[in-house]
């Protein structure tokens, strides 16, 4: 009895995952419109040289991203000179349906 109920807790919340993953229309398609978003975050660490800055951002409800922690590359790695870890920034970030991009950062 016990294995049955775990099983349906996983089944349960497997579904549930499932349901709430992004719907393949919202992809990017080729040849469309950039996706834009306008966010605030936390930075939590900058690779200057490769120019990737890694923020703990709020949602970007634009992009059908919830709260996470991520790597983004960044247009302009001359913009990562002033910044430092544990700075508050606001950001724009693209979607070419392959990469996101950060163009502005605050």
């Amino acid at each position: 009895m016990k294995k049955l109920f775990v099983l349906v807790a996983v089944a349960a919340f497997a579904g549930f995952a499932w349901l709430s993953l992004p719907s393949p229309d919202r992809a990017q398609a080729p040849g469309a419109p950039l996706q834009t978003a306008t966010g605030r975050g936390t930075v939590v660490g900058i690779d200057r040289e490769q120019g990737v800055l890694t923020i703990s951002h709020e949602p970007l409800r634009e992009l059908n991203m919830m709260a996470m922690t991520m790597g983004y590359l960044v247009k302009d790695k001359t913009r990562l000179a002033s910044l430092q870890p544990m700075q508050r920034i606001e950001f724009q970030i693209v979607y070419d349906g392959i990469n996101y991009v950060i163009t502005e950062i605050k």
